[in-house]
């Protein structure tokens, strides 16, 4: 009996020192990013922000749109954050082959705790995250405990099938079969799951009957992952995409990926003139515009127009108005950097470019970066002061010939 107890002891040292090693490693990359100058000037502000905010939600009035706010949001916002987490860690080593992984009590042992950590981590995370929704589940949407208990543990079992699948799937196959088979999968979980909340959540038998297939799902997956054999460089290839990324999330800014040389680029191909005037500070802001459509800061100026559309359309008056002048600072801030930053370009200094032309460029080169943006965001801010049609026809020609021409000849020089 001591023997049978000995092993067992040793694998749970092993993975305890595991364990708190990757803890360990995942807090030093925290604090890499999160000094103590970034928690006293947002970690705390925003804390504060959010209990207060939170506080609203259970004592306070709601406002009138989130009680319009339809219960299709809920399922959605849950299967996207679904896929949006982390996923199984199993706490293996490259060091495994030499010996662990040739003892197959030693390896499932420490699978096993791994899966079984991942699997509580995940628990506990979704029941935070359900914690946080629960004012509005509860005065919203006028939920019962059981009926949030079972959206729980539905949620924490498509959770968990789609862990341990996406770990399977990368073990077992790679290239257009992994792509391939882990759509599937989300598709399979998202229809199981967008179906029983709308339409099958009232049923409490069909629901315990989704939940026991979960956990029959996750149990024989459980069972499948710990008796994987013959594909141990596939398992520590998983481990270490699953233990990086975090890493890769912090260093995404500081690092870009190679870009492929293209011979024609996607975006003004012949090169038109945009304005009419051909004077030389014309043409320097054609150029200048071109450079940053055609450049990586394309993809960051939608993704700020669709968040700046969002953050005026949804608020109500005055404080759209607010949010709406903030960005346009904001903006303006930012694309005035990347004019005076393309001025400075290696390129630019073999060009006949007087002090006199970069100061004549300023008022068309901001005019033409500023355009897209002002217009469509003031487009949502219509919107949200009018009707719709009636917004987008106020807002946008009002950003065109009022706002634009104003923010570049007074605050863009």
């Amino acid at each position: 009996m001591a023997r049978t107890k000995e092993p067992e002891n040793v694998i749970h040292r092993h993975f305890m020192r595991r364990w708190k090693d990757h803890i360990g490693k995942q807090y030093g990359i925290f604090r890499s990013v999160v000094d103590s100058v970034v928690l006293l000037y947002i970690g705390i502000p925003a804390m504060l922000i959010f209990g207060r905010s939170y506080y609203v939600l259970w004592e306070e009035e709601l406002p009138g749109w989130l009680m319009e706010l339809p219960y299709a949001v809920i399922p959605l916002l849950l299967y996207f954050l679904i896929h949006l987490g982390g996923g199984l860690t199993t706490y293996q080593e490259n060091a495994d082959v030499l010996f662990m992984h040739r003892n197959e009590q030693w390896n499932r042992g420490i699978v096993l705790r791994g899966i079984l950590v991942s699997l509580v981590t995940q628990a506990l995370i979704w029941g935070l995250i359900i914690l946080i929704l629960l004012p509005i589940l509860l005065r919203v949407y006028t939920m019962t405990g059981v009926e949030i208990g079972l959206l729980y543990v539905i949620v924490a079992g498509i959770k968990a099938v789609a862990m341990l699948s996406e770990n399977l799937i990368g073990i077992y196959t790679a290239r257009w079969r992994k792509v391939l088979y882990q759509s599937l999968v989300q598709l399979v979980l998202g229809g199981v799951f967008i179906v029983w909340a709308f339409i099958l959540h009232p049923n409490r038998s069909l629901t315990v009957a989704i939940v026991l297939l979960l956990l029959t799902t996750v149990v024989w997956l459980v069972r499948l992952r710990t008796h994987t054999v013959g594909l141990f460089e596939a398992e520590i290839r998983m481990e270490e995409y699953q233990k990086t990324r975090l890493t890769g999330l912090v260093l995404s800014g500081a690092t870009s990926s190679p870009r492929k040389a293209r011979s024609r680029p996607w975006l003004f191909r012949r090169s038109n003139q945009l304005l009419r005037s051909r004077q030389p500070e014309s043409r320097l802001a054609e150029a200048m515009m071109k450079s940053f459509f055609r450049g990586r800061d394309l993809v960051m100026y939608l993704q700020f127009i669709a968040v700046g559309i969002a953050a005026v359309a949804a608020p109500p008056f005055p404080v759209n108005v607010v949010v709406f002048t903030l960005l346009m600072v904001l903006l303006y801030y930012w694309l005035n950097g990347f004019r005076k930053h393309f001025l400075e370009r290696d390129l630019l200094a073999i060009l006949p470019i007087s002090p006199e032309l970069k100061h004549n460029s300023v008022v068309p080169s901001n005019r033409l970066l500023l355009q897209p943006g002002v217009v469509f965001i003031s487009a949502g801010l219509g919107v949200s002061l009018f009707e719709a049609i009636g917004g987008v026809a106020l807002g946008v020609p009002a950003a065109v010939v009022l706002y634009v021409p104003y923010i570049a000849k007074m605050l863009l020089r």
